[in-house]
């Protein structure tokens, strides 16, 4: 009975008669207290205890304490979704001047973000700390660090001998053997690192595999290289003089680094390997190389954010529209999900070009474009196709250049059904292959925002990355993992990770119809 009549003067205090006015005060209460789309305390309801939660003084619009933000709105990332002057909570919920002057003004009347307000869902999707109901905001802003190339500050005792020399600056002296397979550099404290390069002196070529780790236990490969050996993938160094350098492919903070020579049989000499660097330098996400459109261009803010389950979709559920919290879309006055995932019906490649079952992405995408090829009708007819994903160097039975994008959306099997993409990256393919099977269109550390495994990792993790690992070929036909123009590239590879066709335990994707490895060229 004390439950329930706290309950009621709770109700009316906070929704009837609150001294920051009916209208503001509902908002906002409703949103932390009662709608699933933050905290969601009202479990916990003890009037007044629970007021204080956020208010100090009188519960009854008394000041805020804005600390309490901080676990959910992310003062330490990028966006800073605490004190921010423009998309902060502080000045989003009310001033420290005046904390009974409650301004609402994110959202207008439709649930749209307001302008200047489009960065206000990366104050907590950033790279800080966000977490409602144990869950962690993912990160959609990327990620953004700067730095020069540096030595590290030591070497861990091992059997490398003259390892010292690779960390001192002088690229006189190098290492004095390599009999022992490994060398660990550590770096003085934990930090965000996305090249390493190796100063060399060789005859021939030799290969090493990259580790990092915090702990000097746990070993996690970050460095897959371009070339590959008897399925091994690996970091191919020399034969020439100078430095060797290449960009990572995982970029979780480490401290130490490890480098395992391959194929230790083959002598390399004294002084080979004469100096060792890293740095920080790489800049991705949303606004970077995403879409740089507001969140609610795709995302219906309306709908309820907070439900208390990381990674919401799963395919035996349909509920991909609801699962990403997605608008629908109309198309010739008919209403669409966003996207039809998974996808069912008919999937070949006829249907392809006038369903709707990629709405979201073709009401600013050209179907004509995105999906003509030589055999289209009408503005489908596009030989050769207009797509820069084709293969310029190979030619169907017919003679004509393949639209890569409408083979790959038009699915294999009957009626394009085969389950070859795992959409809901449970590791179970589910779907036929859909636009964001290989784009992550809030922005990839790979070009084209091809899916690099950042967002659909297991929470806490980055046990997806690097995918597929897709990267542009420069005009030498040899990869480029800095490359984000597709008009300077020549075509495209994907990461070789073994023999055989390439699967969702190999890359965390699909089911391929080829090999392991994708190589097209193109004419730019």
């Amino acid at each position: 009975m004390k439950n329930v009549l706290a309950a009621s003067v709770l109700s009316l205090t906070l929704f009837g008669f609150c001294s920051m006015g009916y209208a503001a005060g509902q908002v906002m209460h409703t949103v932390h207290i009662v709608e699933d789309r933050g905290p969601a305390i009202e479990d916990h309801w003890v009037y007044p205890d629970t007021c204080f939660l956020c208010h100090t003084g009188s519960p009854h619009g008394g000041p805020i304490d804005y600390e309490l933000c901080n676990g959910c709105h992310s003062p330490g990332g990028t966006y800073d979704g605490v004190n921010d002057l423009v998309i902060g909570a502080k000045f989003n919920t009310g001033s420290e001047a005046n904390p009974d002057e409650w301004v609402s003004d994110i959202y207008d009347a439709d649930g749209k973000l307001k302008p200047g307000k489009e960065n206000w869902c990366l104050g907590c999707h950033d790279d800080g700390y966000a977490t409602v109901h144990t869950v962690d905001a993912p990160n959609i802003a990327g990620k953004s660090v700067n730095g020069n190339w540096q030595s590290p500050d030591a070497i861990v005792v091992n059997g490398f001998q003259g390892a010292e020399n690779l960390v001192d600056g002088d690229l006189a002296t190098g290492n004095l053997s390599t009999n022992d397979p490994e060398v660990i550099f550590d770096l003085g404290n934990t930090q965000d690192i996305t090249h390493v390069r190796l100063h060399v002196n060789l005859g021939r070529a030799t290969h090493w595999q990259v580790y990092g780790s915090n702990d000097l236990s746990s070993w996690d490969r970050i460095l897959h290289g371009s070339s590959f050996n008897g399925g091994k993938t690996n970091w191919q160094v020399g034969p020439e003089q100078g430095w060797v350098e290449y960009r990572l492919d995982k970029f979780d903070p480490v401290r130490y680094i490890k480098l395992v020579r391959l194929f230790t049989h083959i002598h390399v000499g004294v002084d080979s390997v004469l100096e060792f660097e890293y740095k920080g330098d790489l800049q991705y996400g949303y606004l970077v190389n995403g879409h740089k459109i507001s969140c609610d261009n795709c995302h219906d803010t309306t709908s309820i954010h907070v439900d208390g389950i990381a990674q919401s979709y799963k395919a035996n559920l349909n509920n991909y529209t609801s699962g990403y919290r997605l608008t629908d879309v109309i198309v010739d006055a008919e209403i669409f999900p966003a996207l039809e995932i998974p996808r069912v019906n008919c999937n070949n490649r006829d249907s392809v070009k006038n369903d709707n079952d990629f709405a979201l992405c073709l009401s600013c995408h050209d179907r004509h474009s995105l999906l003509g090829d030589a055999y289209g009708v009408g503005d489908f007819f596009q030989n050769p196709p207009v797509t820069n994903f084709r293969n310029d160097a190979k030619n169907d039975a017919h003679g004509n250049v393949v639209n890569d994008h409408l083979l790959h959306l038009g699915g294999r099997g009957k009626c394009g059904n085969a389950k070859d993409w795992d959409s809901d990256w449970d590791g179970v393919p589910d779907s036929p292959q859909s636009c964001t099977a290989c784009h992550n269109v809030h922005g990839s550390p790979n070009p084209a925002m091809t899916r690099h495994g950042e967002l659909v990792s297991t929470p806490g993790t980055s046990d997806k990355v690097p995918m597929f690992n897709f990267q542009y070929l420069d005009g030498a036909a040899q990869v480029d993992p800095e490359m984000q123009d597709v008009f300077e590239s020549t075509g495209g590879k994907t990461q070789f990770f073994a023999g055989g066709p390439g699967t969702p335990d190999k890359n965390n994707t699909c089911r391929m119809c080829h090999n392991d490895r994708v190589v097209y060229t193109r004419t730019p």
